[in-house]
């Protein structure tokens, strides 16, 4: 059965994906650990993939855990008392998160993607399909990325736009 839907989601996926793991490449340490639009730049790369659990999580399923503590993908929180982790401890986590999306749209074919996700519609108060669901996420991966591209760009390096 052709999925030009999922396939041209998937591609957007890994376009993202790939973006990002491009910029964990090039950010060198003494960036990953600055602040740069108020948080340091590793909470906001993290805070990309941290988001794919309440994208993707079901209704009422309880949220995942997070490895560097309760508030370091949380933006709303200034301040963090986890430590900076090694960026390939959060290659590992942006790998997991892949997989995690990967899962999602491999259960579902161009006609499931039109049906509602239960879960982020109920966590968000309104109505998503689970492709707007997939193109949120995309859409959000690229914002944050962003913003740790800048942080390269204002630090005088190449970023990867």
């Amino acid at each position: 059965m052709a999925t030009p839907i999922k396939d041209s989601l998937a591609a957007s996926v890994a376009h993202a994906f790939g973006l990002m793991d491009e910029f964990l490449q090039l950010c060198p340490e003494e960036i990953w650990a600055r602040r740069f639009g108020g948080w340091p730049v590793w909470r906001q790369f993290f805070h990309s993939f941290s988001a794919t659990d309440f994208f993707l999580r079901a209704e009422n399923a309880a949220e995942a855990t997070s490895p560097f503590g309760a508030d370091a993908g949380n933006l709303r929180v200034a301040e963090s008392a986890a430590p900076t982790p090694a960026k390939e401890t959060m290659r590992k986590y942006m790998e997991a998160a892949r997989k995690q999306v990967d899962d999602y749209l491999a259960g579902l074919d161009d006609v499931a993607l039109g049906q509602i996700n239960q879960g982020l519609s109920a966590r968000m108060c309104r109505e998503y399909s689970h492709a707007a669901t997939v193109a949120l996420l995309v859409g959000h991966t690229m914002y944050h990325l962003g913003g740790c591209d800048a942080a390269l760009r204002e630090s005088g390096r190449p970023g990867v736009f």
